[in-house]
């Protein structure tokens, strides 16, 4: 098994949890810039920001051109290419449902009905300006996570780190040639399995403990088709290149693994259904 040098962990509260990097002894500045990668993508890309590029298109009025950060522009051409791919059922314009459901706040959105648009119609204009077609409610969550994670190892490479691993909150990305042992922690929070992974990104959701009563239903953060909410007890990893896609295939995954799987193989990944230990890269 190949290990890292030297290995040292800083972590720093980012993205609502805490963002762990682990690099060789020596690369300091490379991990603050890896930081600041990470702190940019919080800024711009955060349901809670007031200042966030999400609350400006949320105030948006129909037919209105704005401009937004290229790299929110860059996770929202990721985000339209899954939408089409799973005939809708990735959406980051689900916003609406996950307000409604009690999982986001509602400071000043005003009536939620006004915010009926789907994916489809946000409208990319070039590689800092977006329009809409109908107003929306965006929630790039995790999506947004797992870009952070491929910005931050990004950065670590253009900086001459020769391998380390980035874990936001469970998504994580490892890169370089050393092997990594990770354990997965299923939907009740336990651990019971470990997985070692290589120059990969792997990502997991659940919402076991993480679900609302509401009109005499249950509602969870995650949104699958026709709009219904997602309730499962187990836990769904997804292991691929990039974290954006590990991440954005859990939702997927979530709902329907085979398509996951599918869509995966465009991406170099696929779902974890193993039970024991084994090899990822």
């Amino acid at each position: 098994m190949h290990t890292l040098p030297d290995p040292v962990t800083r972590c720093r509260p980012l993205l609502g949890t805490f963002v762990e990097i682990t690099a060789p002894d020596g690369h300091g500045e490379a991990v603050n810039a890896a930081f600041a990668a990470i702190a940019h993508v919080h800024g711009r890309m955060s349901f809670h920001e007031p200042a966030s590029d999400l609350a400006v298109m949320r105030k948006a009025q129909v037919g209105e051109c704005v401009a937004i950060d290229r790299e929110t522009v860059r996770v929202l051409r990721t985000a339209q290419a899954l939408h089409e791919a799973s005939d809708g059922l990735f959406d980051v314009t689900v916003g609406r449902s996950i307000v409604s459901g009690g999982f986001l706040p509602r400071n000043g959105l005003g009536p939620l009905k006004q915010y009926d648009g789907t994916a489809t119609d946000v409208i990319i204009e070039d590689d800092t300006h977006i329009r809409l077609a109908r107003r929306v409610l965006i929630d790039l969550g995790g999506i947004a996570k797992g870009h952070a994670v491929d910005r931050a190892v990004e950065t670590l490479i253009e900086h001459g780190v020769p391998g380390g691993l980035v874990n936001a909150g469970g998504d994580l990305r490892a890169f370089g040639s050393a092997d990594w042992t990770i354990g997965l922690r299923d939907a009740d929070e336990l651990v019971r399995l470990d997985m070692v992974i290589r120059d990969c990104a792997v990502a997991s959701s659940a919402n076991l403990n993480n679900r609302r009563l509401l009109r005499g239903s249950l509602r969870s953060p995650h949104i699958g088709r026709r709009g219904q909410p997602v309730l499962t007890g187990e836990r769904t990893t997804v292991v691929a290149e990039l974290c954006v896609i590990a991440d954005a295939m859990t939702k997927i995954a979530m709902v329907d693994a085979d398509l996951a799987d599918t869509l995966l193989a465009d991406y170099k990944g696929h779902v974890v259904r193993a039970l024991a230990s084994q090899v990822m890269n």
